[in-house]
């Protein structure tokens, strides 16, 4: 284990790259039950395929632990905030946290159109469904996940929102898909989004990715009970694409 005091937050730290295979992150809070770590875009939380390295991966051989496992994940492309429990007691818990709604995800999204009203609420179920590149898709069925989102415009850039989201599910896609659903997709985004209006902001405001990034995290500590507040900054490839839109 890491020799740094426990049971603190910090500023974030970030770990150097380690050869081709890894990616630099960043703890944001670490002590011996859980880390929270602030992922890069473009590298898998777990479960790779081909044998390619993951944040879980890292993790695991940075700390020499095993044991260490990813509580949610975060699309390949989504940036930010990751629980990953180090102990069973640690990993159970937080489990039910999850399951019963309890760990507070809140998000930066650039959405594609100014979602309106400015402030709402997106309850909208899903469902997974067989497509080449598709994975989810609102539904009325009766096996649909309900999926509830939380919203608020921050500020409008012309054709384009900044938005603060909380979701209240964790499914898989749920910002993508809900906000696709009220006809203000996620900026960047390949599947779900507006290709022509990615094709511009990747010309002219140099948007590589899709716009969402996990900012804030607020749990309940599994073992102390104390409450965990943790955010972790926008980074700067989609800083430099808002200073783009604002100028």
């Amino acid at each position: 284990m890491s020799s740094r005091k426990r049971g603190r937050s910090q500023t974030a730290k970030t770990v150097p790259q380690r050869g081709a295979s890894y990616r630099s992150f960043a703890i944001v809070h670490e002590d011996e039950h859980l880390l929270v770590v602030s992922k890069p875009a473009g590298l898998l939380t777990n479960m790779a395929e081909d044998g390619e390295q993951t944040l879980q991966d890292q993790l695991r051989a940075h700390f020499r632990q095993p044991e260490i496992a990813a509580v949610h994940r975060l699309d390949r492309f989504t940036s930010g905030l990751v629980v990953f429990g180090r102990t069973t007691k640690a990993l159970e818990a937080l489990g039910a946290l999850v399951r019963d709604g309890k760990l507070e995800k809140r998000y930066w999204v650039l959405t594609v159109g100014v979602p309106q009203p400015a402030s709402g609420r997106i309850g909208a179920a899903m469902e997974r469904i067989e497509h080449p590149r598709r994975k989810m898709q609102v539904s009325t069925a009766g096996h649909a996940q309900p999926a509830l989102t939380e919203y608020n415009v921050e500020e409008t850039l012309g054709d384009y929102a900044l938005v603060s989201a909380r979701i209240h599910t964790g499914r898989t896609h749920q910002l993508r898909v809900h906000f696709e659903h009220i006809g203000c997709p996620v900026a960047g985004d390949n599947i779900y989004g507006n290709k022509k209006a990615n094709a511009e902001l990747r010309q002219k405001h140099g948007l590589q990715r899709q716009f969402i990034h996990a900012r804030e995290l607020e749990l309940v500590h599994p073992v102390t009970g104390k409450t965990l507040k943790l955010q972790a900054k926008l980074p700067k490839d989609l800083s430099r694409v808002l200073k783009s839109l604002r100028g």
